[in-house]
């Protein structure tokens, strides 16, 4: 019982820290961790168990995809091109959610986000649309392509970590999208037409 109110405690003190202050999220979080371990609240092979998980090691490797796309400059360049010059705020997030859902069902949806985010709002400086119209579209159409596909999203691989873990069938690149393709035609076509 102690150790599941020293958990709570960390997690809350870990939390209140985050959100009233600028330090970064992984600080607090990995000192109420070291604390937590301590304490002998966990053990040490339970606390690291997490960063051995393939969804979280496959999520740092697309990361670093994308950092090498950005940093290359080759993601930026195509975009321009893609998005052109659209005439009204709705094209621009048809133009924009488009690519963005196809790339992010193959490239995890945070680091497409990261990624894109300086370019959009410079393609909205361009284009005299407030990037404020652009930037929720620009993250909700990620995420809805992240549906589509096992390596979408994080918490695609992390129930795939899961899965294997258990000795369950574990999921195939395609298992998702018979539900999650559906979820994004319908979510971009929302965007398209109500998420100006």
């Amino acid at each position: 019982m102690v150790a599941l109110w020293t958990s709570v405690l960390a997690t809350l003190l870990a939390f209140i820290v985050v959100a009233s202050t600028r330090v970064q999220a992984y600080l607090p979080l990995t000192a109420a961790l070291a604390a937590l371990m301590v304490a002998g609240s966990i053990s040490p092979s339970d606390a690291l168990a997490g960063f051995g998980n393939e969804g979280v090691i496959t999520v740092g490797a697309l990361f670093i995809v994308a950092a090498g796309l950005r940093e290359t400059g080759a993601l930026a360049s195509i975009i321009q091109r893609v998005l052109g010059r659209p005439s009204s705020a709705s094209s621009a997030i048809l133009r924009l959610a488009a690519p963005v859902s196809l790339a992010s069902a193959f490239l995890n949806n945070t680091p497409i986000v990261a990624v894109l985010l300086p370019v959009v709002s410079d393609w909205a400086r361009r284009i005299g649309i407030p990037a404020s119209k652009l930037l929720i579209p620009l993250s909700y159409a990620a995420m809805l392509g992240g549906l589509c596909t096992l390596v979408g999203t994080s918490t695609n691989l992390v129930v795939q970590g899961l899965l294997i873990e258990s000795g369950r069938q574990p999921l195939g690149l395609y298992d998702v999208a018979l539900l999650g393709v559906p979820c994004a035609v319908v979510g971009l076509a929302f965007l398209v037409v109500a998420g100006h």
